[in-house]
Order: structure tokens, then C-alpha cells, then sequence
């Protein structure tokens, strides 16, 4: 009688896998939550969120995208319940054998990458910080989420975000939010992003309040009205002029000394008289025309091509300045001769002198490159006397100049003040104005009107929304801000107030204070500061392309005072506190170059990552590695009696 053949510990290993499942309830639910079922369906479900978050992504932006996908609590769940599903799977084979190792190692190291996303998401950030050389160092970084903080009389204090780029607020939808120790609920119900300041001065009882002077500078030529308000305190004694000028309001000047600012040139208009001009139109029937005259205005004559399927058929429409009187000809008619709109002697006329069947440039010249009117395209001549041009248009304003000063003061009499202008410094006028006065200053098109001149002034700080379009000098100063008020037990409204983005405003509801509402960006403290020593911007040889961003930073500890000093580049980030070691992992602070303002390159905006996730990302991405290399390389050979018992056992 033959002894059976001993079983091989791969099918003694399969048999105690087996057995467990049918003897324990925590076995059986470990396989049921590693069972390969689950992680496809997991798989294909976040595969399936990532795709449509792509898609949302392009038909909207990012923060739609994270909003709904990435950011949500049950994306979250699900890649926890991945995790889960690799680590009962990795332990499906408990005990681990040798061949098992590839197959451990791999999933260990999913889990790692997704341990490190999570850690990274809740324990990182990324962050903005916008440095000014002239300025102190910042310690504070400010991210995209909105928050509000509400604090109540009661001494409540809570903050809350909220997210206004997906479900934006409005009057019909508004946001209501209750008040936690208030009989009263905070309704926002609207967004805007054209908030400005509209500060004013006013006359202050109190007699130590600090002087105050109101300016508007003014641009007729551009439409501009520039409000500026300077007080006699440290934090408002000067105004930046757009990073052009600076207003300076300084204790005294010398009233009796006046110096005259030199007579402004304006070029005159050429004279509209009987000397006759010529203009060239070049039109085609699918692109603008080029334009070109021997005078300072267009004759207003338009000319249109009306394509057709025949050399013959193709037309011309000529319309008159203002569209007043229009009349279509064909290509021949003003071949032939010259002709006037109304045919009735009008000094302007125009004739066709070129006409292309196919047009193109060849050699660098116009040629046709068939008879048929596959490209057509017309030279039209205009010509007849200046006198009757439209008007000619007011000569350009000349460059805004620069490294210029105005320093203001009080004058002696009530209601003046002294001014004095400087140019490169040197003092280029000085005088007395009145309030309601305008000062000439020589800069481009700007006045500057006195609008308040207060020995004793106080401020009062209002906002309100500009309507499109907004000039560029308008557009460096707003703000992003919501509209809110408060709604009463009664039901009862109280005033609607604008809170522009890092400011807070009291709201009343009936005659009490009750709450103040702040509305901001969450902001994120730093352990050290940051400062910006100096901002370049190379350019393209012979253009005015950037070539690179230049941001050399200075990092100080408050506590040791010890320095770092880093530079980031277009594509190489600086990093602090700087060591490899701290790199990988991820206890550097990471600044790349985010953002600049081409009128002021004494300031640029760095965007601040800090991931601690870091090292499960790169440790967990080694570990997938080295895992396939161990499964598809490394993994022992069976032998045929293992093979044989693999197949008895299925």
C-alpha cells in the first residue's frame, strides 16, 4: 500500500485559509473587504469621479471641480474605503510567504500614497504671500478659501468658510446663515468683485484729531477720477499714486516762495482747408480692410465687398461717415471712373485701382492667383478736400512721467493749503490752492481738485461697486466683498452693507448693534518671516517677453534671529528651512514664483506649499515600484508538484 503524497505548503497554506474563513467571523469579514470585487468597483467609481471632476474642470474651473469631487467628504470615504480594501486584501494571505512578498510590498505601497494624500490634505497647504521690497516682512499667508467671522455683543466668536465661487449668493438664492446667542440671522445675498473705497473726510469735533486734506485726480482725456486722502498719522501721510507718483503730506512748506510750473505744449492740429488728401483702402470680403491716408483722419468712408460666384457679379457697397448714405457698384462701373456717392458733384470720390480675382502675396507683392473670385479682394482710392474730414481727433497725451513727488501742507489761511511739485528731484512748482480749487501738475492730462482742507478731520470709511467697464488704475484698487444684512426675530431688515474682502463691518437689526461680520481669505501664520530683498525680471533679448522671475527672499527666525537667504526662479522654487533632509520629508516650505505686477517690480507674489505627506507619497511610490519588480522578476519558480496540487485543488 502506498503512502499518499505529503501535501505542499502552498495547498497546507490555501487549506488553513479555508478552514479560518469558515471558523471566524473577523476572517470572513477581512476577505469580504479584500475581496478583488470590491476593488474594481472601487476602482472604476473614482476613476469614473475623476474623469467627470476633469470635465467640470473644463467646462468650469478648479475650484467646481474640488467642490464637488476632490474637497467632498465622500471622495474622501471612498479612497479610506480603497485603503481598507488593500490592507485586508494584503493580509487575505496571512501568513505571508516568500511569494507573497511582491504582492505585499505593492499594496503596502498604495496604502502609503494614499495615507500621505490624506495627511497632505488635512496637515499641508498651499498658500499666497505678496512681498514688497519697501515694506516690512511678512508672516502671514493667505489662502483661496473665503471665511467669515461673526462676533456678537454677547462676546461670541466663530469663523465659518464659505464658498462663493461655486454656489455664488443672490438676491433670489441668498445664503442665510443663524446667529449662535442672537435672535437674529445673517443673510448674504450678494457678490462682487468691483468693490473700491469711497473714502471721505470729514470735519471732526474733536480737536486732537489729526489734520486731513481730500485730493481728486482727475483725467479728462481717459475719464479717470482718482480719489486720495492723506491725514496727518503715520499710516496716512502718503499715497501711492499707481507706483507713478507719491503724495507726501508734510508738516510745512514755504507759502511765500511760489515757483511756476513751466507752460504745457500741445501740438496743433493739421489745418482743414481745401488741400485735397488721398487714402487707400484695401478690401477684402472676409477680413477687416487696411487703411492707409496722407492726412490725420479717415475720410469715415466704408467700404464693403459683397463676394459672388462670377468675376462679374462681385459688388462694392459704399457707405458715407455716419452711415447716412450708402450705394452699391460693381467692380467695373468703378473701374471705368471715378464716381461720388450721391453722383451728384460731392467733392469726395473714389475709384476702384486694383482688383484681385484670387488674392495673395507672392515675392512680397499682391498677385492674383486665378480669375476665379476664390479670394477676392479691391484697392479703393479716396480723395477730396481736408476741409470736409471729420474733425481731428485731440493730440495724444504725452507719457506719464516719472520719479515725481507731491508734497502737500497746510497753508496759514483756512481752507488752503501749500503744494510743491518735484520731478527727479528737483522742485519743479510750487503754490497755494484753495479748496475747490485745481492744480495743473504737468503730469500727462492730470489735475488734481482740493476737494477738503481740515485742520481737525475724521475719516469715514465707505465702499460702493463700480460698474463695467473699469479703467486699469480703477481695477488696481478693487476688492472682492459680499453684501449682507441682518434679519430681525420680527422678520425685520436692517441696512444692507458692503464687507469688502479683509475688512469687517458692525450690522444693525432696528436700533442696536448686534453683530459684526467680517469677511476674508483664511489666513495661515508662518513659525518664521519672510522678506524680499530684490524682484527682477529679465527679458528675451530685443523683446519684452520675460525670460525669467527673480525673487531673491530673505527668511528670519523671530526667535534665534538667524537668516536665510533663498531665490526663486521661474521653474526653481526656494525653500526653507532648506536642508535635504527636511525635503524629503516635507518639512520645507516651498516658494515658487506665482504672480507680478509689471507697473511695480518692487513687489511680487509667491505661492507657499508645505506637504508633510511628502515622504508616504515618494516612500509609498517606491514601495508600488519594487513591488512589480519582486512579483514579474523575482518571484520563486513552482515547482510541478506545487503546480500539480493547484490544479487538484481547483
Amino acid at each position: 500500500m502506498t503512502t499518499p503524497p505529503k501535501p505542499s505548503a502552498a495547498a497546507l497554506h490555501r487549506a488553513e485559509i479555508r478552514q479560518r474563513r469558515k471558523d471566524s467571523v473577523l476572517w470572513t469579514a477581512v476577505h469580504l473587504l479584500g475581496s478583488l470585487n470590491l476593488a474594481v468597483f472601487l476602482l472604476i467609481t473614482i476613476a469614473g469621479a475623476i474623469a467627470f471632476a476633469t470635465v467640470m474642470e473644463s467646462k468650469f474651473d478648479t475650484a467646481v471641480a474640488a467642490y464637488y469631487i476632490y474637497d467632498a467628504v465622500w471622495f474622501d470615504f471612498w479612497l479610506m474605503a480603497l485603503a481598507l480594501n488593500l490592507l485586508c486584501a494584503a493580509f487575505t494571505r496571512w501568513p505571508w510567504q516568500r511569494r507573497h512578498v511582491g504582492f505585499v510590498v505593492t499594496h503596502a505601497g498604495i496604502i502609503l500614497m494614499l495615507l500621505g494624500a490624506v495627511i497632505g490634505k488635512s496637515a499641508g497647504f498651499e498658500a499666497f504671500v505678496t512681498l514688497d521690497k519697501t515694506k516690512p516682512p511678512e508672516q502671514r499667508l493667505f489662502t483661496k478659501q473665503n471665511i467669515l467671522t461673526v462676533e456678537t455683543m454677547a462676546g461670541a466668536r466663530w469663523q465659518m468658510p464659505i464658498n462663493l465661487e461655486v454656489r455664488a449668493p443672490s438676491p433670489q438664492h441668498p445664503l442665510v446663515l443663524p446667529i449662535e446667542g442672537a435672535p437674529v440671522r445673517l443673510v448674504v445675498d450678494r457678490i462682487s468683485e468691483n468693490l473700491a473705497p469711497d473714502d471721505t473726510l470729514a470735519v471732526s469735533a474733536d480737536l486732537a484729531a489729526p489734520a486731513g486734506i481730500e485730493l481728486h485726480f482727475l483725467n479728462a482725456g481717459m475719464n479717470q477720477d482718482v480719489p486720495a486722502i492723506l491725514t496727518r498719522t503715520d499710516e496716512g501721510r502718503t499715497f501711492d499714486f499707481f507706483g507713478m507718483a507719491k503724495i507726501l503730506l508734510v508738516d510745512t512748506l514755504p507759502e511765500n516762495e511760489p515757483v511756476s510750473l513751466p507752460p504745457s505744449s500741445t501740438p496743433a492740429a493739421a489745418p482743414r482747408d481745401a488741400t485735397p488728401f488721398h487714402e487707400t483702402q484695401v478690401v477684402f470680403a472676409d477680413s477687416p480692410p487696411v487703411i492707409d491716408t496722407d492726412s490725420d483722419m479717415a475720410s469715415g468712408y466704408s467700404v464693403k465687398l459683397v463676394p459672388a460666384k462670377t468675376v462679374d457679379a462681385i459688388r462694392l457697397t459704399v457707405t458715407g461717415p455716419g452711415g447716412v448714405m450708402s450705394n452699391t457698384y460693381s467692380i467695373k462701373e468703378l473701374q471705368a471712373h471715378w464716381a461720388d456717392l450721391a453722383g451728384d458733384g460731392d467733392p469726395i470720390h473714389f475709384r476702384v485701382a486694383r482688383f484681385w480675382p484670387d488674392f495673395a502675396m507672392k515675392d512680397g507683392q499682391p498677385v492674383s492667383l486665378s480669375n476665379q473670385p476664390n479670394h477676392p479682394a479691391v484697392l479703393v482710392q479716396v480723395t477730396g478736400p481736408t476741409r470736409l474730414l471729420p474733425a481731428a481727433p485731440p493730440a495724444p497725451a504725452p507719457p506719464m512721467p516719472k520719479d515725481l513727488v507731491m508734497r502737500l501742507a497746510l497753508a496759514k489761511e483756512p481752507n488752503h493749503l501749500v503744494y510743491e511739485l518735484q520731478r527727479a528731484g528737483k522742485v519743479e512748482a510750487r503754490g497755494v490752492a484753495a479748496q475747490g480749487e485745481t492744480i495743473r501738475l504737468g503730469w500727462s492730462k492730470w489735475v488734481a481738485r482740493v476737494d477738503a482742507v481740515l485742520p481737525h478731520a475724521e475719516l469715514h470709511r465707505e465702499v460702493r461697486e463700480l460698474t463695467p467697464p473699469v479703467s486699469p488704475m480703477q481695477a488696481a484698487s478693487l476688492r472682492t466683498g459680499i453684501h449682507a444684512h441682518l434679519i430681525g426675530a420680527d422678520g425685520t431688515s436692517g441696512p444692507a452693507e458692503w464687507i469688502p474682502g479683509g475688512t469687517a463691518r458692525e450690522l444693525f437689526a432696528g436700533s442696536a448693534f448686534l453683530v459684526r461680520v467680517g469677511f476674508g481669505q483664511k489666513t495661515i501664520p508662518l513659525p518664521f518671516t519672510v522678506g524680499l530683498d530684490d524682484f527682477q525680471v529679465p527679458r528675451d533679448e530685443g523683446t519684452d517677453t520675460p525670460a525669467d522671475f527673480i525673487s531673491n527672499v530673505r527668511f528670519e527666525d523671530p526667535a534665534t534671529g538667524h537668516v536665510v537667504r533663498g531665490t526663486a526662479h521661474m521653474n526653481s522654487p526656494a525653500m526653507y528651512p532648506g536642508a535635504f533632509w527636511r525635503s524629503l520629508l516635507g518639512w520645507n516650505y516651498k516658494f515658487s514664483q506665482a504672480n507680478w505686477d509689471p507697473r511695480n517690480l518692487n513687489q511680487t507674489t509667491l505661492q507657499v506649499l508645505y506637504d508633510p505627506g511628502w515622504p508616504f507619497k515618494w516612500t509609498g511610490s517606491i514601495g508600488i515600484c519594487a513591488g512589480i519588480i519582486l512579483m514579474f522578476y523575482f518571484m520563486p519558480r513552482r515547482s510541478a508538484r506545487e503546480r500539480r496540487d493547484d490544479s487538484h485543488a481547483t
